[in-house]
């Protein structure tokens, strides 16, 4: 663990809270713009901003000139005045980004995974130590200290233990009783983050479903479905404007739905997951694709994709029959909560390929739902895990 510069905690007045807040979520103000926005007087104004001055926490950036055309000093936060990281833990790829307190972004990083690894492996692990590293190094001194950290990964609760979920709103934090995601002490241990700097894992689902809310298609919706089919399986689900959590932190664990379920077969735990799974997909595209004249099989979901975009009649037929099984997941859903939106997303999920036959088996099954895919690609778990580390960084220092 590196021991280097803990974390400094303030001790602010309401005024000088509210204004930090202001700074951090809407940009640069004047003094007679935050006043009027926080109904703040002018000298209660001005104490709040000498002390976040004084804390190096805000500072005058230029001057803005207003209806009576007099010019106003603009402040922001200041650089030093913090910055969080957002780590992802994919199946294919593990990335970092370094994020300042008013939401601009400073660096990223990535490294592609030798295989898919659809649980927290110890080689996952410390290619996430590696990508906080290069993140950090690049960061260095300019930012201030750093203040939070989120990690996204494609965590499982742990029903052996007992107990209700923790981690301050998300599948689990790095310590504590209660249900513990697969993998979070192995990764907390790994990220060498100074003493004292809070580090959370958050179901990436969760943390793509965040993301859409805030910046993507699901933007200002008050109830809505996120629904990840790639690798694993995963929903997401927001109420209220809120991500639902569950009473042990595992609402939306969908690969425990059970499956297969009929007269002469039995539910197998997660078997729903390994049946949507992409490498469930490619034993069904091995399996049916035409002994001669259909060429080599695709030898991933990509591939098959790719094919079953050019036209090729075999690799469509698995494509349009995987995306019915994946339309059933999400007429489940739709019977269940009737969320009046559902994102797609994942390597699978969001494919154009899959949302036409997705949206008609749910048509034939439930009721007319609006059905769509994510806007923000494969950004979307690790830009959810820096807006989870953001609003935790300000609720700690406001």
């Amino acid at each position: 663990m590196d021991t280097t510069a803990a974390v400094d905690r303030f001790d602010l007045p309401a005024s000088a809270r509210a204004v930090l807040r202001a700074l951090a979520t809407e940009g640069p103000a004047t003094r007679p713009q935050l006043s009027t926005a926080l109904a703040l007087s002018r000298p209660t104004m001005s104490v709040a901003m000498a002390e976040l001055s004084r804390l190096g926490l805000v500072a005058g950036q230029g001057s803005s000139r207003g209806a009576t055309g007099r010019s106003a000093v603009l402040y922001s936060l200041a650089p030093t005045a913090g910055h969080v990281l957002g780590v992802e833990i994919g199946a294919t790829v593990v990335r970092a980004a370094a994020y300042t307190l008013d939401g601009r972004e400073i660096c990223t990083a990535e490294v592609r995974l030798p295989s898919d690894q659809p649980t927290v492996t110890p080689e996952a692990a410390d290619a996430a130590a590696g990508v906080v590293r290069t993140v950090r190094e690049e960061v260095g001194a300019r930012y201030g200290p750093l203040r939070e950290v989120v990690v996204a990964a494609p965590t499982l609760p742990n029903v052996g233990a007992s107990g209700a979920g923790h981690g301050g709103g998300g599948r689990g934090g790095g310590g504590g009783g209660g249900l513990q995601p697969d993998g979070t002490v192995r990764i907390t241990d790994a990220l060498a983050v100074p003493d004292g700097v809070p580090v959370t894992v958050e179901n990436n689902v969760n943390c793509a479903a965040v993301a859409e809310h805030r910046f993507g298609v699901a933007r200002h919706q008050q109830m809505f479905a996120y629904i990840q089919v790639g690798v694993k399986i995963g929903v997401g689900i927001v109420l209220d404007g809120r991500l639902m959590q569950g009473a042990n932190g595992a609402a939306g664990e969908a690969a425990m739905l059970p499956f297969p379920w009929s007269e002469s077969q039995q539910p197998r735990r997660a078997g729903l997951e390994r049946f949507l799974g992409s490498d469930a997909l490619m034993e069904r595209c091995r399996a049916a694709w035409p002994a001669s004249g259909g060429g080599p099989v695709p030898l991933d979901a990509r591939a098959l994709f790719a094919s079953a975009a050019s036209g090729h009649a075999a690799a469509r037929r698995v494509v349009d029959e995987h995306a019915a099984a994946i339309g059933r997941l999400v007429a489940a859903v739709v019977a269940l909560l009737d969320p009046g939106l559902v994102v797609l997303g994942g390597g699978v999920g969001q494919n154009q390929l899959v949302l036409l036959e997705v949206r008609r088996t749910v048509h034939e099954l439930t009721w007319p739902t609006d059905i769509t895919i994510g806007g923000l690609a494969d950004r979307a778990t690790l830009l959810g895990a820096v807006h989870v580390a953001l609003t935790r960084a300000l609720d700690s220092m406001t």
